[in-house]
């Protein structure tokens, strides 16, 4: 994604005509006119960042990844590969905790007024230090109502063995756990091993209904075909899996759901620091805001952006949930480094790994 070197040539010859003009002075970049973003695939639409790049002359450089906690390894074995890492507050408080992340200069956001007020000064970055939101939402599950008859409002729809070979669940430990524990009625972030145990023991039976733990994208894509009849799935991409496919329908199920922000950071060592506070800034407009969410169909923290978002997704329940139904969706907690936690994060890990060993299903 890079602009025409005649791109560059207008974008020069705006800002001499704009200064002769008296009109305010372009802001400070770094020397090299490069941005490198890392971000969950298909995150970031092209077009906002031809916009960035016209305006102000910078090149991005896209890295994409599809396991947040793979993405923060890359981050802790080189901090300065990067300049934007998007991820969930889940993980700001462990990046915060480990020294990963750089300051942000606040000076230069003046756009971070446009967020509303509880989506700022989040638990895991009080006073937004290290964090701008970017986007909000549930992870909960979308059917095809074609093959899917029985009223889906349950997990345990993706137990159900008539739909076996069509269920898929996402390649992220956290959500999969958290999933079977909502299933059975405890909290996502839970640390009884006895609830834990029930949890691992409800997803080894569900292991041999699998299609696979998937991308979110191939998800997507295969609600739309078909090919998948229920399937765990960011709101996101189940929202655009319903406008391509009527038969697809995104739930929350009864049980409750993951709620999530995403956020826009800063890595300790970026090289581009100057060009990322921009990038921070330009995202935080309404109307780029706004596009974001039209584009991707999650909901967005920026309260300015509302009056450039289409109603259709304002008025989306599944975008943006009715408090009844937020009540009983819950935050994934980073770890507050307890004894309990650790040992909640290492049957974590064992569980998941030992799904990963499980045989694929025929």
């Amino acid at each position: 994604m890079r602009i025409k070197r005649a791109g560059l040539w207008a974008y020069a010859a705006l800002w001499t005509w704009a200064n002769v003009a008296g009109a305010a002075p372009a802001p400070e970049t770094d020397a090299e006119k490069v941005l490198n973003i890392y971000n969950w695939e298909d995150y970031l639409d092209e077009g906002t960042v031809k916009q960035f790049e016209s305006r102000y002359g910078i090149t991005v450089n896209l890295e994409t990844f599809d396991d947040e906690d793979a993405m923060v390894s890359g981050v802790q074995s080189d901090p300065e590969a990067h300049d934007i890492i998007i991820t969930s507050g889940r993980l700001v408080g462990e990046l915060i905790q480990m020294r990963l992340l750089s300051k942000l200069d606040l000076a230069l956001l003046p756009n971070l007024s446009n967020i509303e007020q509880r989506f700022r000064n989040p638990s895991y970055d009080p006073g937004n230090q290290y964090s701008v939101p970017y986007t909000w939402g549930t992870t909960a599950m979308a059917v095809n109502r074609k093959y899917v008859t029985e009223e889906p409002n349950s997990w345990e729809i993706l137990w159900n063995p008539a739909y076996s070979g069509k269920i898929a669940m996402l390649p992220t430990g956290t959500e999969v756990v958290g999933a079977a524990l909502k299933l059975k009625g405890h909290s996502l972030n839970s640390t009884d091993p006895k609830e834990l145990e029930e949890a691992r023991q409800k997803l080894l039976a569900q292991r041999p209904l699998l299609a696979g733990y998937l991308d979110t994208i191939e998800i997507r894509d295969k609600l739309v075909s078909g090919d998948l009849w229920a399937a765990q799935v960011y709101v996101g991409e189940g929202v655009v899996a319903a406008a391509k496919n009527p038969d697809v329908e995104y739930v929350i199920p009864k049980e409750g759901a993951t709620l999530w922000v995403d956020n826009v950071l800063i890595p300790r060592d970026a090289k581009h620091k100057k060009n990322a506070h921009l990038f921070m800034n330009f995202i935080l407009e309404p109307e780029i805001s706004a596009g974001i969410t039209n584009h991707y169909h999650y909901a967005n923290p920026n309260a300015a952006a509302r009056a450039f978002a289409l109603p259709e997704l304002i008025e989306d329940p599944s975008v943006y949930p009715p408090d009844d139904v937020l009540r009983n969706c819950e935050v994934l907690l980073p770890s507050s480094g307890t004894d309990a936690d650790q040992n909640r994060q290492q049957v974590v890990n064992q569980v998941w790994a030992e799904l990963q060993r499980s045989e694929k299903p025929q």
